[in-house]
């Protein structure tokens, strides 16, 4: 198959492991013999600028552009529309240039979502979907702007109340939020089936096909359960105040009264905004616990099975319901326990006693009672870190999870050439 995967970020540049799983997923699927292209957006970084990628174009512009000096309102107003012309007319020359079978639709957040449209309206060509955390039929960024009030004391509230009036109605004039047909879909977890589904926002027949991870990257036999001292815990990725980051450092703060050898160190690999990085290093500094937590600021994937092999514990302090934590797939298939929360569709993999221990959200005792019981009881910790191998070994190979979406994409195009024959 001829696959165009439409996507708004595409590794070098990333924001999270939604891009890093585009990436592998292309390169898996070009190795199955599938001819690959990416559309993705204009955003940059050194490394891009050093890559010769012929198959991925960064020709589309993001709405609203990240880091402009432009607010919101002002993009709404100034540069939207000139912006999702532009956009729809790359993603048309795009499509005509390359003759895709299919378009795979990965991310349209931060794109005009009429590109989801314009994809299903182009003749003879598939178009299947894989969404994690939101879908094309959901309000944009825009809209959601527009819909939430500024703050109560806010000078410039009149004006906002009086321009969102317009804006939305503006919006609905055109359409927003769209409806896309959305065929042939997969979605990340059953939870987020089930929210789109409550919510009107995915069609009842989508499949849940969940991330997968590349075990042969990120294996390595558990650490035993007399691994030298000290006992590392590991929070690994995007560092902001919904990952509830605050809560391990609390949970730290209990640990280390608790148990005056402090034989265990917090790794923190991820980077945030600067303002919550600070609260946090501040955070630590009021509990004196610097000593006992380490910021590594943020790394490239490549170098993250190297960390998590000099770890022993993850922890997933998620406060905000996850669609599917892949970095908990991660950490399993890299021999660490887990100790997470369960939002969102982390419940779907993490079994508490069976291949993890499970705390409560924004729960820093629960966290560090959990975590206790690894550092006090290593068989527990070796035992857990195990059956949390096979669970991934089973069920949760990135190969698996590009074997389903193989057939999603080729049961889409199959449909589409029947209905070209008829």
């Amino acid at each position: 198959m001829r696959i165009l995967f439409l996507t708004n970020y595409y590794p070098p540049f990333e924001v999270g492991g939604y891009e890093q799983l585009c990436r592998d997923v292309a390169v898996r699927l070009s190795q199955r013999g599938h001819r690959i292209a990416v559309l993705t957006s204009d955003h940059i970084t050194r490394e891009t600028m050093l890559s010769s990628e012929a198959s991925v174009s960064r020709l589309l512009r993001t709405q609203p552009a990240r880091n402009a000096r432009l607010s919101i309102a002002a993009q709404f107003l100034l540069t939207r529309r000139r912006a999702e012309r532009h956009n729809r007319s790359i993603f048309r020359e795009t499509a005509r240039e390359f003759g895709p079978d299919i378009v795979f639709i990965w991310n349209l957040q931060g794109l005009p979502y009429d590109l989801a449209l314009d994809a299903e309206a182009l003749p003879g060509i598939a178009v299947a979907y894989w969404l994690a955390g939101y879908t094309p039929a959901e309000p944009d960024l825009f809209w959601r702007y527009w819909m939430q009030p500024p703050p109560v004391r806010a000078p410039l509230l009149p004006i906002k109340r009086f321009l969102s009036k317009i804006a939305l109605a503006q919006m609905k004039r055109e359409g927003r939020p769209v409806h896309p047909h959305m065929h042939h879909v997969g979605v990340v977890s059953e939870y987020m089936k089930c929210k789109g589904l409550a919510e009107g926002t995915l069609p009842p027949h989508a499949r849940v096909i969940h991330n997968g991870v590349e075990t042969d990257v990120f294996y390595r036999d558990a650490p035993p359960p007399d691994a030298p001292l000290p006992t590392n815990l590991l929070i690994a990725g995007r560092v902001s105040p919904d990952k509830g980051i605050h809560v391990a450092i609390d949970a730290v703060e209990q640990l280390a009264r608790s148990r005056p050898q402090r034989d265990f160190r917090l790794l923190i690999a991820g980077d945030g905004p600067a303002e919550y990085l600070a609260y946090l290093h501040k955070r630590a500094e009021g509990h004196n616990v610097t000593d006992l937590v380490s910021f590594l600021g943020w790394l490239p994937r490549e170098r993250i099975p190297a960390v998590m092999h000099d770890s022993h514990i993850l922890l997933l302090t998620t406060i905000h319901p996850e669609p599917f934590a892949r970095v908990v797939l991660e950490g399993m298939a890299a021999g660490l326990a887990v100790v997470g929360t369960l939002t969102g569709g982390t419940g779907e993999l993490l079994q508490d006693g069976v291949n993890g221990l499970s705390c409560a959200a924004e729960d820093a005792g629960d966290l560090a009672r959990q975590v206790g019981r690894l550092l006090d009881g290593p068989q527990l910790r070796h035992r857990l870190a195990r059956q949390g191998q096979d669970t991934v070994l089973a069920h949760y190979t990135l190969d698996h999870m590009v074997e389903q979406l193989e057939i999603l994409l080729t049961q889409a195009v199959a449909e589409q050439t029947q209905q070209i024959d008829r």
